[in-house]
């Protein structure tokens, strides 16, 4: 969750959250809901000089859900895909499903939105400690 700084920073400033709006539009990687997609393009094209608190929490929400995370606490991600993968077994069927997709899709990093379910099967699995 995004501090009020800077919550009330970007909600503040056209210039810097109409561009995020537009950066998270056309980011190939954020899997969006049609809500996101709808409240994106409405911040595109807002004619006010300011969003409202709710609107800047939401979008800086879509942002930190966009980030990529290719290391977590110097723990290569990658690598942790892979344990988590061989491992898979000793999970629970829609967190098997999950890492399948995971590793199927190649993809070398997980989402914002993928990391506290990603964390959780790596604690679970013994790949990072519990106080991570």
């Amino acid at each position: 969750m995004s501090s009020w700084i800077a919550i009330d920073r970007v909600r503040k400033d056209p210039q810097a959250f109409k561009p995020l709006a537009k950066r998270l539009l056309n980011d190939p990687t954020f899997e969006r809901s049609e809500f996101a997609d709808g409240f994106l393009e409405n911040i595109m094209h807002w004619k006010r000089d300011e969003l409202t608190t709710r609107q800047g929490e939401i979008l800086l929400e879509l942002r930190d859900e966009a980030e990529i995370h290719v290391v977590y606490k110097g723990l290569s991600i990658p690598i942790l895909i892979r344990n988590c993968f061989d491992n898979r077994f000793e999970l629970d069927e829609s967190d098997r499903i999950q890492i399948e997709k995971l590793v199927e899709s190649r993809r070398g990093y997980v989402t914002g939105r993928q990391m506290g379910w990603f964390k959780r099967i790596c604690k679970q699995l013994g790949e990072m400690e519990n106080y991570m």
